[in-house]
């Protein structure tokens, strides 16, 4: 009897410590580049499954019912503080780990952000770089891991750190963009004559412009690394600018609500990260870029003389942003700059001079910041690789986004 009544005990016991667990709702993956495969998708979803249950004081659920699956496809769309408490509060959950896979060569690299339901928002973002997934073993370790630093423990007690990794060339942050090469040259920057007709007045005088060689972003910045770097969502973005709609959200629509001054901080925790000096673009690169560079072929637009060919524009976006990349490409294969977001660049706004220049900077003080490339919302006029603007560093608006360059 006594010992029926001590096993009942320990099974009372167990129970209350079981209903104690902190849950973690882990969502099912997104891929954000690479064509990742279901079998890595299983993969990863068993080990994160089973490193966050393997925590003392927690449990993970991958599905918690079709009114569960239906709140996930909401948050995972919107990013959305409010959604996160919501989509924790359909099954009781106290967190919600969302992992997001990359697969470049062959290194799948997993990002995954940690959301408190009890505040809506991130709690912590890492990421691990799986070299080897036929080894499951290693895979479950390295889930392992990443489950410890997403939660801030180690051995189920002990504060810890999100790791510091040090990346080589050829490995790249997940947050790096991929970049093209720009051979260095000579070029007229400004009212060239198949801009004529069209040219504003601070696009002249016509000079001559030096570069050296650079590499300048494939794409612009998108919603996906901005996350993974800032931990905003473009929702987020949004309630800071004080502005009442979304125009694209998804992982690879480019980044919007951005100002100067926080791609600026975007720079320095990327540049921090990878120990690389990644910038905005000065408006000479960026001109430069967009015209072909040394392959230019003397277009209006940048890549077409047809604007509808190579921009997402007042007239056929649809009023929205789309995804990055899904126009026809420039002479150097660059995706967007014309059309889509404008693009900030490191100059103050200032007037040209006629003389020569090499490698200039714009003016040397101001009081507005230039971006270059027209949006979804311009007409094409302002899709022209000549055409110039620019507003106050601490703008946030629908149409603003930016692109980076390696020097």
């Amino acid at each position: 009897m006594k010992r029926t009544i001590l096993i009942m005990l320990v099974l009372l016991s167990a129970c209350i410590a079981f209903g104690q667990d902190k849950k973690v709702a882990v969502l099912k993956p997104k891929v954000l580049q690479g064509d990742v495969s279901m079998n890595d998708k299983m993969i990863i979803t068993a080990s994160m499954n089973k490193a966050f249950t393997h925590i003392n004081g927690y449990t993970a659920y991958t599905r918690m019912g079709q009114k569960f699956i239906a709140a996930e496809m909401e948050f995972q769309q919107s990013g959305m503080v409010a959604d996160a408490k919501s989509l924790g509060g359909q099954d009781g959950a106290d967190y919600i780990c969302v992992f997001k896979l990359s697969l470049d060569g062959n290194e799948l690299v997993v990002n995954s952000e940690i959301y408190s339901v009890s505040t809506g928002e991130i709690d912590r973002s890492d990421y691990e770089v799986l070299y080897d997934r036929t080894d499951r073993m290693k895979v479950d370790k390295q889930c392992q891991e990443l489950a410890y630093r997403l939660l801030g423990v180690s051995g189920g007690s002990t504060s810890v750190q999100p790791r510091a990794t040090s990346y080589t060339n050829t490995q790249r942050h997940p947050a790096e963009p991929v970049m093209v090469e720009v051979q260095g040259g000579t070029f007229w920057m400004g009212c060239t004559s198949e801009q004529q007709g069209s040219c504003d007045s601070d696009e002249s005088p016509l000079h001559s412009v030096t570069l050296s060689s650079f590499k300048i972003a494939k794409y612009e910045v998108t919603q996906a690394q901005w996350q993974l770097l800032m931990g905003t969502s473009i929702s987020q973005q949004q309630s800071k600018a004080g502005a009442s709609s979304l125009y694209g959200v998804g992982d690879n629509y480019p980044m919007y609500y951005v100002s100067w001054n926080e791609a600026q901080e975007f720079i320095s925790r990327l540049n921090a990260a990878t120990g690389k000096n990644y910038r905005l673009p000065t408006e000479a690169e960026w001109e430069y870029a967009a015209r072909g560079g040394n392959q230019s072929r003397g277009y209006k637009y940048s890549g077409s003389n047809f604007v509808e060919q190579v921009a997402w524009y007042g007239e056929n976006s649809g009023s929205t942003t789309h995804p990055v990349g899904t126009k026809q490409p420039n002479e150097l294969g660059i995706y967007d700059m014309s059309g889509k977001v404008w693009e900030w660049c490191y100059d103050w706004y200032g007037s040209y001079s006629s003389a020569q220049q090499r490698d200039p900077i714009g003016a040397s003080s101001g009081s507005h910041r230039v971006f270059r490339g027209g949006s979804w919302s311009d007409d094409a006029s302002s899709c022209r690789v000549a055409d110039r603007s620019s507003r106050t560093p601490s703008l946030r608006n629908s149409h603003l986004g930016f692109r980076l360059v390696l020097p």
